[in-house]
């Protein structure tokens, strides 16, 4: 239902467009199969007591409770009356927002005959289907949906993407799109806007420390993972409630991921702007995919522009990135793999057999003023083997905000199966 109110305001112009179309000419009414109201699961009354959003097998529709018919067929994923129209001469339309697959649409319905006519279009919200993508390898597909789907169901998760990308051309192989239906888990939609981008802070940040002419065998004070910045403002390590960290070399810190040491390079580097940066590359607001993730991490690893598959037959297009200096960049990769090796702080749950360079993101979600939760949110994108990358690999999952799991749990199952398994497969 979210979508449905997202939406709403974009289709405010095509309402007004349909208004002002002859109802006569426009209007028509078409032959709806019948579903009696007592064979529906569920019946949703609208704001107005004419119409009701009845829902049967997981689908909905339109129903008029005063004529007792249905006015469309019950085949949409979601049905909401959004508006209500009376024109000058005196026809009274009802307007509902619906989505069907990766469309949605305005359906008008005339309220004295329940005549209909209906705008669609693809829906912004959702990636197309990937039939036109011939670079899909299906053994690939098969085993990322077969883990990705276990992984759901021992981590709770509600809705999860995983996708595999060539990391040599940036070619698509896999991507696959599972969501909670009952106590299965079932195909979902490849939305475009689904996970944060905040698992790349790091990956953003890194390179910066070539520019201020920093090595990663400097020094810096952690602070005990508190920072101070003034105006009761606090940067804090994921450790802080238990003394955080004291002095280390920066690459120490980084393979630690702290935050106190990626927001005092950033300080070096931008001065008076570093707080405002960091809040933008650490909110909320922006949402990426999986494809994405796994594109950009690739790109900013090992080249100068971000290579995007077009999912249309073996095409990619290619987008310019601020330029990385080549110490930046080998920063950026002894940082990525040390994580992952040594004492960097995932090394405990990296694969043993295949040198990685990844990142995990682990978000507990937040209480928002309306009332309404973000869910918690796990993720990794990452590259393999590290010194010659053949994949690249982006996996998240939604979840409820209960802090069950952590990052060894994402590795454990799904991340190491599908790296490990990836390795040996042969095309």
């Amino acid at each position: 239902m979210a979508l449905s109110l997202f939406a709403q305001l974009s289709f405010a112009q095509k309402a007004v467009v349909a208004d002002s179309i002859d109802a006569e000419e426009a209007f028509g009414k078409k032959q709806v199969p019948q579903v009696p109201l007592e064979q529906c699961e569920h019946i949703d009354t609208c704001s107005i007591a004419k119409f009701a959003i009845v829902t049967k097998d997981g689908k909905q529709g339109i129903y008029d409770l005063e004529k007792h018919e249905n006015v469309t067929e019950i085949d949409f994923d979601v049905a909401d009356l959004f508006r209500r129209y009376v024109s000058e001469e005196g026809i009274e339309v009802f307007y509902f927002y619906v989505e069907r697959g990766i469309e949605r649409g305005t359906i008008g319905v005339v309220g004295e005959n329940n005549h209909t006519v209906s705008v669609w279009m693809d829906n912004p919200e959702y990636v197309a289907k990937l039939d036109e993508c011939t670079t899909i390898d299906s053994a690939i597909a098969q085993k990322c949906h077969d883990v990705l789907s276990e992984g759901l169901k021992s981590l709770d998760g509600t809705y999860g993407q995983v996708a595999v990308l060539d990391a040599q051309t940036g070619r698509l192989k896999a991507w696959i799109a599972l969501e909670k239906d009952g106590e299965d888990y079932v195909e979902g939609k490849l939305l475009k806007q689904a996970c944060s981008p905040r698992v790349l802070t790091l990956v953003g940040i890194t390179p910066r420390l070539a520019d201020i002419n920093g090595s990663l065998k400097d020094k810096m004070d952690l602070c005990g993972g508190v920072y101070d910045i003034g105006d009761s403002i606090s940067i804090r390590d994921h450790n802080w409630r238990s003394g955080g960290y004291g002095v280390m070399t920066c690459r120490q810190a980084l393979t630690h991921k702290s935050n106190v040491a990626m927001f005092k390079i950033l300080l070096v580097h931008r001065g008076d702007d570093a707080f405002g940066i960091w809040k933008n590359i650490t909110s909320d607001e922006k949402q990426t995919n999986a494809m994405e993730l796994a594109a950009v991490f690739n790109s900013l690893y090992q080249r100068d522009i971000i290579t995007f598959p077009t999912l249309q037959a073996d095409s990619v297009t290619e987008a310019t990135i601020d330029r990385i200096k080549p110490l930046g960049r080998k920063y950026l990769q002894e940082v990525l793999i040390g994580l992952n090796k040594g004492d960097g702080i995932q090394a405990s749950y990296a694969p043993k057999k295949v040198e990685l360079a990844g990142i995990y993101g682990n978000y507990q979600g937040k209480d928002i003023d309306n009332g309404e939760h973000k869910l918690a949110e796990m993720s990794f994108v990452g590259l393999f083997p590290a010194k010659k990358p053949r994949y690249a690999l982006a996996v998240f999952i939604n979840r409820p905000n209960e802090p069950t799991h952590d990052s060894k749990d994402l590795a454990d199952g799904i991340v190491n199966d599908l790296v490990e398994w990836l390795t040996k497969h042969v095309q």
